[in-house]
């Protein structure tokens, strides 16, 4: 049952609707400037700096050598949070991943955290978490076989390398993805398991597979030319039910499969099935992306055991509580063990996809444009510190420089890709402090590193 919207939830999704299309570049839905200018708007008041000044916690840097101790801060805002969801206003920012990484191995080190878990495709990071548990493997190669360019980034690889150091000396942390768009080596897996484990029901469980695996993504990340969700939804429907029945073979055979490998590898097989329907699903609409990533992290969270505390990284508007989102459903299970952190930017550059109307004409550095007027940037450009953490929880805004607090306004919020000729597309009225309980804001950030796509050749 969806549950009934609140009005400050109800304002929220009406003020993101002019611009959740472009975040996410499913159009060419642009917003016409206004033909005369508005009327100048009031200045923002000196109080608010002061109350900035005052609240925020400025840090010197993001980079992940840094002493951690200028981060004690975080213990109080953290607390026994069995979740922290870090976002991102870009997706090809570097100080934001910077900074990500930098508080995971606070986290990590000062406070028991065990688990990453990064909005990227499930089976694949499995791989990465052998490597950094290990040492096994190639983790260039690893880490562009998660198919985004926006993770296969200098700033991610040195982030999987003090994780592989850290557990190389007794350390303990795992390297997981909690996304489902790339079924691939989620159907390889389980053709996979019943050839070790079943080889007489092999061939069967390829044919079922079949009707999903022929559309599937290779090793590379490329689809074949004909898509899954060309097909009549008939054969669809007809799909979904074949993969039911491996599902039907997988639970019969649990007894039988668990003693042959053990229970780790035969969940790793059940949520590998998953994974792979979870991309029938939202092909068919029964089930979106945001339920299954959080849906994801869920079942992660309960493998792990109720001693886990995972870091998930994602963009600020899939972290965010905001009805449909991962954070949303995540914020449902977990309620207050669980904080969430947005990351915001008030100039500076970033890498993305450069888009000019419905055309994507390569990925390259962009130069964000000028805060928005009384936008909720343009109050934390105020502050006389560079970049600062502000915890928005237990806000009086009736305290003097924190009305500005109380009522939603415009944000910024880019996802991987950019059309710079339509900068108000990028900005929106949401209720900040309603989605995150932090926000981390930098004056000035710089692009991430792109490395060269070099995935492995086979799953």
């Amino acid at each position: 049952m969806v549950p009934l919207v609140g009005m400050r939830t109800a304002r929220l999704l009406l003020g993101l609707l002019a611009f959740v299309c472009t975040v996410t570049a499913c159009g060419d839905e642009a917003v016409t400037p206004p033909a005369t200018p508005p009327p100048a708007l009031p200045p923002i008041a000196p109080e608010v700096a002061a109350w900035l000044d005052a609240r925020g916690h400025p840090f010197e840097g993001t980079h992940i050598g840094l002493d951690t101790e200028e981060l004690r801060f975080l213990d109080a805002i953290v607390g026994d949070a069995r979740i922290v969801s870090l976002g991102e206003n870009t997706h090809g920012t570097r100080d934001f991943f910077e900074m990500k990484a930098r508080i995971l191995r606070y986290l990590v080190e000062e406070h028991g955290f065990n688990a990453f878990a990064i909005e990227a495709t499930w089976p694949e990071a499995w791989r990465l978490d052998h490597y950094v548990r290990t040492g096994e493997g190639d983790p260039v190669a690893l880490l562009s076989g998660l198919y985004f360019w926006t993770w296969n980034t200098e700033s991610v690889l040195e982030m999987i390398e003090w994780m592989r150091a850290h557990n190389a000396s007794g350390g303990d942390i795992g390297f997981y993805g909690v996304d489902m768009q790339y079924p691939g080596m989620a159907l390889h897996n389980v053709r996979e398991f019943f050839e070790a484990v079943d080889p007489d029901r092999a061939e069967q469980v390829a044919e079922l597979l079949a009707c999903l695996s022929d559309f599937a993504n290779g090793p590379d990340g490329r689809f074949p030319a004909a898509r899954y969700e060309t097909l009549d939804r008939v054969d669809r429907v007809a799909c979904g039910n074949r993969l039911d029945a491996v599902g039907a073979l997988l639970e019969d055979g649990r007894t039988t499969y668990e003693a042959a490998t053990d229970a780790e590898v035969y969940q790793r097989a059940v949520h590998s099935l998953r994974v792979a329907v979870q991309y029938h699903e939202e092909v068919e609409g029964l089930q979106f992306r945001d339920q299954s990533m959080a849906e994801n992290t869920i079942w992660l969270a309960d493998h792990l055991g109720a001693d886990a505390r995972i870091v998930v990284w994602a963009h600020n508007f899939h972290v965010a509580d905001l009805l449909g989102q991962q954070g949303y459903y995540l914020r449902r299970r977990f309620g207050d063990d669980m904080v969430v952190v947005g990351f915001t930017h008030a100039a500076g550059e970033f890498t993305a996809v450069w888009q000019n109307g419905i055309e994507f004409l390569g990925r390259q550095p962009m130069r964000l444009d000028a805060v928005a007027p009384l936008s909720y940037e343009a109050h934390l450009e105020t502050a006389e510190a560079p970049r600062y953490v502000l915890d928005l929880r237990d806000v009086d805004t009736g305290e003097s420089g924190a009305g500005w607090l109380a009522v939603p306004r415009q944000t910024r919020l880019i996802g991987c890709c950019y059309d710079s000729n339509r900068p108000w597309n990028y900005w929106g009225d949401m209720d900040v402090p309603a989605l995150f309980d932090v926000l981390i804001h930098f004056d000035t950030t710089g692009p991430t590193a792109v490395l060269p796509l070099r995935p492995p050749t086979a799953f």
